[in-house]
């Protein structure tokens, strides 16, 4: 019986228990925010929600269901944390019987369920579901490419289709910032970003899904460029002018650093904020780890709590709630003789400098000071997380596997499988357990540096974050032929959600039709 992504832990269905009429199912004990929420069902499934407590015919009872504890960090804001996922189906005297602790766990039951519906026929079925990790996230690089509020919300929408629950939102790089700051009216011009009613709509749109936004401002690298015209404020350089960075203690930058923490801590409702902190290069260790320390404090000091990249543990500055993300790969450590052989004449003394100053060769240690504090970690390892690394297997689309030869995808990265991340396992990938790293979450990125449009971004993401949220979701192992058709399934509901772009990997749609590619 088809399904979409992610498999249920425990899933068997019978004969058909009902007809419907008009893909329409009738519900007993729809509550206001699953009202809500079920929009993305109609949207996504094609299956209209319906409340009748006459003749129902799926009956919500609330219940608590009995399932191992999520393992990691809640993402979730204070008035959901805690809630309970779990949730079983059974098939009783003519019924679909959904018991669950929390309308967070009935809007997970009702996406299986309604998945589960062909030809407008509800079949018996018997599930027990639950998630492995409590943080199943995507990060999207939303500077390098601008998402409108309406292709944001599309998003969402994927996301919780795939029962994830975290999206990450990188707001500001070299390239752009992408949401206003009171007090700083020229740090937005002639450029697109989302004003503060665009990101209070888009934290409702993703709470009415079950999804937390959590913000990201980069800094004290990847953002001078941005900044540097504001009255008032000082940039640095470091030896060369490619590595700027902020000083905490120069003229206007902690004014301005507070002033956009309490903004993204007053926007968004999450028990954290991401602050960056990621290829520093330029900046002396000590400017460095104050600048980390100072916005930790601040965001404590505001009640949230702080994420950074992996390279902030060395400021040594994490508090026994932040959290860190690791993202540098094994495959993907810098190699400072490539690095030497690919710098231009005039920058090879540099590589040097930073070779001997242990910059370049830095991150191959992070993992074993991430373990030693203790640190909750989000993992989003560039191999296999990084969704902007192109896959190594064809496209059945000629288009696509052009646009993949010629343009789309991080060159800089080894291609490889799509499948390779239903292979990978967390809990044994050989920094974390060299480390003794402590898995809070999984999180994929996508970053946008070659997306041009839409339907790009389509196909980076898909089928590949239905893989990821297939292994953030289940313990257990599935088998691939299931894996197969549920992602061939779940590619009727990318469609029309807008997705029509998704790689039409030959492992998983060998016949497939043309992406669309005029968005």
């Amino acid at each position: 019986m088809p399904i979409t992504l992610p498999l249920p832990c425990s899933l068997h269905t019978g004969a058909p228990l009902r007809t419907l009429t008009n893909q329409t199912l009738r519900v007993s004990g729809l509550t206001e925010s699953l009202t809500r929420a079920a929009a993305l069902i109609e949207r996504a499934l094609g299956v209209t929600l319906q409340p009748d407590d006459s003749d129902p015919d799926v009956i919500l009872r609330r219940e608590s269901v009995p399932a191992p504890t999520p393992h990691g960090t809640d993402p979730r804001p204070a008035d959901r944390a805690g809630a309970s996922e779990a949730y079983e189906v059974r098939t009783v005297d003519g019924h679909l019987v959904v018991r669950s602790g929390s309308d967070e766990g009935f809007f997970r039951a009702l996406v299986s369920v309604a998945s589960l519906i062909t030809l407008d026929v509800l079949p018996e079925a018997e599930i027990r579901d639950y998630p492995r990790y409590s943080w199943r996230g995507l990060s999207l690089d939303v500077v390098r490419r601008w998402f409108s509020v309406d292709e944001v919300e599309r998003i969402i929408d994927l996301l919780a289709l795939h029962k994830f629950n975290v999206l990450h939102l990188h707001l500001n790089d070299v390239e752009a910032w992408r949401f206003t700051v009171p007090g700083y009216p020229t740090l937005t011009p002639e450029q697109e970003f989302f004003t503060a009613a665009d990101l209070d709509h888009l934290v409702e749109y993703a709470r009415d899904r079950f999804v937390t936004l959590v913000p990201e401002v980069d800094f004290p690298g990847h953002v001078a460029e941005t900044v540097q015209a504001l009255p008032g404020f000082e940039t640095r350089v470091g030896v060369v002018p490619l590595l700027t960075y902020l000083d905490w203690s120069d003229p206007g930058v902690a004014p301005f650093a507070r002033a956009v923490l309490s903004e993204v801590a007053t926007r968004f409702d999450s028990p954290y904020v991401h602050i960056g902190g990621d290829e520093v290069f330029g900046s002396p260790r000590e400017v460095y780890a104050e600048f980390i320390r100072e916005c930790l404090a601040e965001l404590h000091g505001l009640g949230r709590r702080g994420i950074t990249w992996q390279e902030a543990v060395r400021a040594g500055a994490h508090g026994p709630t932040d959290l860190v993300q690791l993202w540098v790969g094994d495959r993907d450590q810098i190699d400072p003789e490539k690095v030497r052989a690919a710098a231009p004449a005039e920058l090879r003394p540099l590589v040097d400098k930073a070779e001997a100053d242990g910059l370049l060769t830095a991150s191959t240690h992070d993992h074993r000071l991430i373990g030693t504090a203790g640190i909750g970690t989000i993992v989003s390892s560039s191999d296999p997380l990084y969704l902007d690394r192109t896959p190594s297997e064809g496209s059945s689309d000629p288009e696509q596997q052009r646009a993949f030869d010629e343009r789309l995808g991080n060159k800089g990265y080894v291609p490889t499988p799509s499948w390779s991340i239903i292979d990978w396992e967390p809990e044994s990938q050989a920094d974390i357990v060299a480390g003794r790293i402590r898995v809070s979450g999984i999180e994929a990125a996508l970053w946008c540096e070659t997306v041009e449009n839409f339907d790009d971004a389509a196909q980076l993401l898909l089928p590949r974050l239905g893989f990821v949220a297939q292994r953030a979701w289940q313990r257990e192992e599935a088998v691939p032929e299931e894996i197969i058709r549920a992602t061939q399934h779940s590619s009727r509901a990318w469609e029309r959600l807008g997705f029509t772009g998704f790689h039409r990997s030959v492992d998983v749609f060998p016949h497939a039709t043309p992406a669309r590619v005029d968005s």
